[in-house]
Parts: C-alpha cells; structure tokens; sequence
C-alpha cells in the first residue's frame, strides 16, 4: 500500500498557534538582533520555542553509552530492547542523562534568551520553555515531558513552567493515527502560567486545521515525516532496539495482525537438525551386505558408531544432533515408493525424510500454551518474544517442560536467546521434540514489546 506522509511542524506552526492564542512574537526585530532573546509573548509570558527536530539515537556517541548500559544488564542477548524499565533502579539515572543530552542543550541556551526577554519586556512576568517533539521519536511525550520537567528544575531558575507538545504519527498502511498531546508543568508555582489553557486551545485548533489540511493534500511536502517507526543500531554485533509504540487496538483489517517486516533475508526455514541414520547392529548387517563397497557404512559396526559419536558432537543448539531409527525394510518400501534405483544408495535421504515426515507431523498440532491449557507431561517448549515491526529482532527460547503434580515443573533448557521468529522456533522446537522422543509442542509469545 502507498505510504502515508506529512511534513514535520516548523516554526511558521507555531508562529500561528501563538498567534491564535493572541500572542505575538517577542521580538519583531528578531532577525536583526545580535542579542539572544525569546520568540514570543503570550499575556503574562515570555516564551522560547525549542524544537527537537532530530533522532536523539542516530549520534553515534549515544548509541555507545546506551550499549554500554544495557548490554551490562543483559550480556547473553543478541538484540537488547531499550526499554528503561528493564534496567535496575540505579541504571535509570544513567539512562536519562543519556537521553537528556538534547534537552540539556536546549534549556541551556533558553534560560539566557528568556533572561534577555525579561528585561526588555516588562509586561511580562513568567518565563516558559515551549519544547515541540518534532523528531525525537525514541522518546514518547509521557517520557519527554517529564525529561523537560525534571532538567529545568534542575539546571535553571529562569524558567517558570515548560510546555511540552508534539504530532506523533503512527500508521500500519492501512489505519492512521495521529496524536496532537500538550501538557503544561510549573516549575516556579509562585509565577503560574495563566494563558496556558489559552494555548492548550489554540494548539488544538490548529492541530484540527493541520490535519484537514494534511487529508485534503492542501499541504505542500518539502520535506517529509513518515510514522514513528522502530529505533536500532547495532554495536558489537549486537542489535539494540527501541520499539514502536503499539497502536493500541487491534487491526480490523489485517486478521493475522499488523504487518511486520522481515530483514532476516530468510526465504525458508533453515535447516534445523543434523540427522543421522540410526540403526541396530542387524539392520547395519543388512545394509553393508546390500551394499558392500558403500564407503559410508564403513568397515564394522564399532567404525559405524565412532563416526556417529563424531557427527553427534558436532551437533550446535542451532542444529540438534537428531539419530532417526532407520529399517532396511523400511528403506525398501520407501525406495519403491519414491521409485529410486537401488543403484543410488539414499540412506542419509531416507533419514532426513522420516525426519521431516516426524517434525510434520509434530508441527500439525503444535498448539498455544496460555492459562488456561490442559498441559501434557512431558512437551517441549517454544517461547518467542516478538519486538517491534522487524520480525529479524524477535527472540526464542526453547524448553523440554516435565509437569511435576502439585510441583514445579522440571525444565531443561535446549536453547536461550536466540535470534529467531516464531515459526523457525517452532520448527526447530519440532527437531528437539524428535530427538528426544517427544510427542508434542507447545508454543507462547511473549507481546510485551510487539508491535500491535
């Protein structure tokens, strides 16, 4: 579907939303000043517009502290979310001051040109810091303001109160929404903005004016902003991810969800085991007197099963060590059927397809294990985290689960943090179910971090 775009809010917005609060600008010299001074004045307030117009996450410096944070927390994972809440309390501190960076430098600069404003405009008593969310989407306007809040009290007394408003757009190519949020905080209770509600209402109003505008194509694009889409960079090797917010209801057109991308370059499942022909000491006999000069038999029995002992210790949690129990007999009848000639001895082929045939049938009725599910004594496990809109950062864990009655159950751990959606868990969930005699598979995402 084509994409969806707007144009990001420039300061030729603003002039008009302060103006629809029956402001003006500060100063209408502005241009001609060599001193630093506000943008305008609203009844009572002074106030200095500071927009975040770019991706805090894209500076390369940030990225490195952010990694450095997390991946002391969670140092086995290949794709780290960048979620606060993940972090225990005393990393929360070091996470903002990593985020802050750009609205340090903002406030910095605003308390001098609000200091300026003041003493030449008398009529004015309260200095406001208006931040506009242009870009920043790593930071949410719940997060945001409370950023702004907690840095202006913290680094300035020349700001009375901050305002913190934004446009944040979220789109799944087929619903759109747009979120228009602004909030008023006081930081010097003794100097109250009055006229903020003047201005929460005219930021309304334009909001409602802009987007009849975006829908009727009346806006010319110059320059283009898409919807809040996810944050990532990799550092080490390891993929750090902040995730779009979710939507927050389900899609009515989509049935199986929202559209995810894939960037895994995966076109099929990988293969998910390392099978090997298991057999008796009789059915050996058979095969090696079938096929006398059939190097891969090799000599004796005991030679057959060193080099079963080599391939098993070959074996990665990517790629299980699965012995599937072959017959002669059996490899008879199935050589018939698939019409091979004895002459192309097919036992690693007749191996692999009574594997597949095994894992099929497991993955037919692999099922959802939720609260409510009758459970089987013995199953294995198949946890899938999904983040974001890039099903190549989803992370899988896989479990052989014994129900304990009345007990905890006993886990044994097949694979963690592996970087793998849910289908290529399952899948491979089904091999571990074959090399341990399992007859069934449950599966579970986990949707804290999805994109819904």
């Amino acid at each position: 579907m084509e994409s969806f775009y707007i144009r990001p809010l420039s300061e030729t917005d603003i002039d008009a939303v302060v103006e629809m609060a029956g402001g003006k600008r500060a100063h209408p010299d502005a241009d001609r000043r060599s001193k630093a001074s506000a943008d305008y004045a609203l009844a009572e307030a002074v106030i200095e517009l500071k927009t975040l117009d770019d991706e805090g996450l894209s500076k390369p410096e940030r990225q490195a502290k952010l990694a450095t944070l997390f991946h002391r927390y969670e140092p086995d994972r290949p794709v780290i979310v960048l979620d606060r809440a993940r972090l225990p309390d005393d990393g929360h501190r070091e996470y903002d001051r990593i985020l802050e960076g750009p609205i340090k430098t903002a406030i910095h600069s605003a308390k001098g040109q609000l200091r300026q404003s003041q003493t030449e405009n008398r009529s004015t008593d309260v200095s406001i810091l208006f931040v506009v969310n242009n870009g920043y989407t790593a930071l949410d306007h719940a997060a945001l303001l409370q950023m702004v809040a907690h840095r202006a009290r913290n680094d300035t007394q020349q700001i009375d109160g901050v305002v913190v408003a934004g446009c944040y757009f979220h789109s799944d190519t087929f619903d759109t929404f747009f979120l228009w949020p602004i909030d008023y905080v006081p930081i010097n209770i003794q100097r109250p903005f009055a006229s903020y509600e003047t201005l929460r209402q005219a930021w309304s109003a334009y909001s409602n004016n802009f987007m009849t505008d975006v829908i009727q194509r009346r806006i010319a694009l110059d320059t283009i902003k898409g919807p809040v889409v996810d944050t990532q960079f990799e550092v080490d090797g390891v993929t750090y991810v902040k995730p779009a917010p979710p939507i927050g209801n389900e899609s009515e057109f989509f049935s199986r969800g929202r559209p995810r991308k894939d960037s895994s370059g995966l076109i099929r499942c990988p293969p998910v085991a390392t099978t090997f022909p298991e057999m008796t000491r009789e059915e050996w006999t058979l095969f090696h007197a079938a096929f006398p000069d059939e190097g891969l038999l090799f000599a004796s029995y005991e030679e057959w099963q060193a080099y079963r002992a080599k391939a098993a210790a070959c074996s990665t949690p990517l790629k299980p060590f699965v012995p599937v129990s072959v017959t002669f007999a059996g490899w008879q009848k199935w050589r018939r059927e698939q019409r091979i000639s004895k002459t192309q001895f097919s036992l690693p082929t007749y191996a692999n397809a009574a594997f597949n045939q095994q894992v099929r049938a497991i993955l037919s009725v692999a099922r959802e294990r939720s609260s409510h599910s009758i459970l089987p004594s013995r199953y294995v496990l198949a946890t899938t985290e999904e983040i974001g809109q890039d099903r190549a950062n989803d992370v899988s864990h896989i479990a052989a689960i014994r129900e304990v009655p009345n007990g905890q159950p006993f886990v044994r751990p097949f694979l963690s943090n592996a970087r793998m959606f849910h289908e290529y868990a399952l899948a491979l969930a089904s091999a571990y179910a074959v090399a341990d005699h399992i007859e069934c598979v449950l599966w579970q995402k986990d949707l804290r971090y999805a994109w819904l």
